[in-house]
């Protein structure tokens, strides 16, 4: 499908899907959700892992290779530190949905706290977001890792009304089922983000 993208109109697609070879595993859904109230998104994720804490926390917080994890990340690295040393995060998306194409720029503070939680707060002066939080946070349970996910944002661009919910809503529960998959199956055959060719 060719894309185009309308001067002043982007739609917010900002939960990547992922293309994603590897067969079907044990990645458990338990909850997805998004809500929309006076132009901020608040997105829930729960879904079980089969893959160790440690693992899926490594994958996560590698900034250097994250967009080889999301088809729609089309560029991720860490970036040189802030003034007083915080961790620095540069994400660049890129997704077309529908006749609507997007290009969004996230410039974040990460907070690492290994293997349990990360967070990332935006730099709105160098994002194409008002606000944007996100909170990972990771449990080991006997399946593996159950990860709990909580997404806060307010986009600094023109959402369609109609259309920009339901995308959302629809990539956000694809993007989980798909990323877990591709942990574990990093998992299973001993590879990391690094070793990996990008998702399509």
């Amino acid at each position: 499908m060719r894309c185009y993208e309308f001067p002043g109109r982007k739609l917010l697609s900002v939960v990547v899907a992922l293309a994603l070879s590897p067969p079907a595993s044990a990645i458990e859904i338990v909850n997805s959700s998004v809500e929309v109230k006076d132009g901020r998104y608040v997105m829930l994720g729960e879904s079980i892992i089969t893959a160790p804490r440690k693992f899926v926390f490594d994958v996560l917080a590698d900034y250097d290779n994250f967009h080889k994890l999301a088809g729609g990340v089309a560029e991720s690295y860490y970036l040189p530190p802030g003034e007083n040393g915080e961790v620095r995060g540069y994400v660049r998306l890129e997704s077309c949905v529908l006749i609507f194409c997007m290009a969004l720029v996230k410039v974040e503070r990460v907070d690492l706290q290994p293997p349990v939680k990360i967070v990332t707060v935006v730099e709105p002066e160098g994002s194409d977001f008002k606000f944007y939080t996100t909170y990972w946070t990771l449990e080991a349970v006997e399946e593996g890792t159950r990860v709990l996910y909580r997404a806060e944002l307010v986009p600094d661009f023109w959402v369609p009304p109609i259309i920009g919910p339901w995308a959302i809503r629809r990539k956000f529960k694809k993007s989980a089922d798909e990323i877990g998959l591709r942990i574990e199956f990093m998992h299973e055959n001993g590879l990391t983000l690094e070793q990996v060719a990008p998702a399509d």
